[in-house]
Formats: structure tokens, C-alpha cells, sequence
């Protein structure tokens, strides 16, 4: 099951900068998954309409994209689908929530 972002501005720069702590593979992943789904008409995209063959040239393509700008991508793509797991505590950064990044950060942690 998964929710609609419902989170403070603070939660949503924190799951960037997660986003941007990920390493450069999974970034390549996510970010071809994103295109591997088009858009459906009310704008989601949903990863039964997943392209395997759409996947493989984003594949290629990902890797002649530097990790910030896949970042930035990636980030911009889940802010669209604003979805997150049941609870709130991961925001989804690909289509279906197999790529996800916490709202919050190691460092804001009292352990």
C-alpha cells in the first residue's frame, strides 16, 4: 500500500538530499525506470505500463548523465508522483517504490 506526500518542506529537502547520497547505479535504475513508464493521461506513471526495451535504451542513456543531474531528475519525477510507503517514511524515487529514500536524515537522529 502507498500514500500521498503529506510532509514539511524540511522532510521534502531531506529526501533530495537523500536522493542525491544514492550511488550512481542506483540513480542509472531509477531514473530509467521513470522513463521506462511513460506518463499515463491523469499524469502517473504506473509500472504495469513498465517498457522493458524503453528500460534498456534509458540504461544507455543514464550512463552518459553525471549523478547530479540524475538526482535532480529523479527528484523531480517523484515530487510529480508525490508517493510514499504506508506510513509516510520513505518517498518513492522510481515508479512502482522498489527505489526509495527516507524523509529524514542519519545526522537529525538521537541515537
Amino acid at each position: 500500500m502507498a500514500w500521498s506526500w503529506s510532509h514539511t518542506p524540511e522532510a521534502y529537502y531531506n529526501a533530495f538530499l537523500n536522493t542525491c547520497e544514492l550511488p550512481e547505479a542506483e540513480l542509472r535504475e531509477a531514473w530509467a525506470e521513470w522513463k521506462a513508464c511513460p506518463p499515463s493521461d491523469d499524469g502517473f506513471r504506473y509500472d504495469e505500463d513498465f517498457d522493458p526495451e524503453l528500460y534498456k535504451l534509458a540504461l544507455v542513456e543514464a550512463a552518459s548523465i553525471d549523478a547530479e543531474s540524475l538526482a535532480e531528475s529523479i527528484f523531480g519525477y517523484a515530487e510529480e508522483q508525490a508517493t510514499c510507503d504506508n506510513g509516510g517514511w520513505n518517498a518513492w524515487i522510481c515508479p512502482s517504490g522498489c527505489h526509495t529514500v527516507p524523509f529524514s536524515r542519519d545526522d537529525d537522529d538521537e541515537s
